[in-house]
């Protein structure tokens, strides 16, 4: 029996009027702000040891762990928030939290407030993560469903290869404060 979500009599689907590859692009680009966001500041972290000067040189990847458990912590909550008040205004506001605690890591004036940032950049990039994955549900089921989330895992396991090295064209032009400019925008 075919899935009243799949368009098989030509109707188009429930995300027009994205098309099918501008959606899986989408969803795509939605779960990959995770692994970005991680990824993409690990040749930085020498330089954020010395511009705080931290005594333990492992101090600086606590901003790893700062990340996860804001990530971890926010998912509990944005499933419920997004079936409440909508998937649109939950994925809106976790991009604006994402932008804004991004911003707030570059100006950090010190390691406790860049801890709190990206804690709270977690908390922000769990709602697309959450809402990209209610999205596929939404709209495919499946083999749909499971093709949809195919191509995207295909995309979103490219960017933890790709990320560091960008962060690393980014220290060549200018300082650790860039990356988390970068994810700002």
């Amino acid at each position: 029996m075919p899935d009243a979500r799949t368009p098989s009599d030509g109707v188009s689907p429930r995300h027009a009027p994205l098309s099918f590859v501008g959606f899986v692009a989408l969803i795509a680009a939605l779960m990959a702000l995770n692994a970005l966001a991680i990824d993409i500041m690990l040749p930085g972290f020498p330089n954020i040891e010395r511009a705080f000067q931290l005594d333990d040189p492992n101090r600086a990847q606590t901003v790893i762990s700062a990340y996860l458990i804001g990530f971890g912590l926010g998912q509990l909550a944005m499933g419920v928030l997004a079936d409440r008040f909508g998937r649109r205004p939950v994925l809106l506001w976790g991009v604006l939290v994402y932008g804004l605690a991004a911003f707030f890591c570059a100006v950090a004036p010190t390691m406790e407030a860049l801890l709190i940032g990206r804690f709270l950049q977690g908390l922000g990039s769990a709602a697309p993560r959450v809402v990209a994955i209610a999205a596929v549900r939404d709209c495919y089921g499946g083999r749909r469903m499971a093709r949809v989330m195919s191509l995207v895992f295909m995309v979103f396991m490219a960017v933890p290869v790709v990320a560091p090295s960008l962060g690393q064209l980014i220290l060549l032009a200018a300082d650790w404060h860039a990356i988390f400019l970068l994810l700002c925008a």
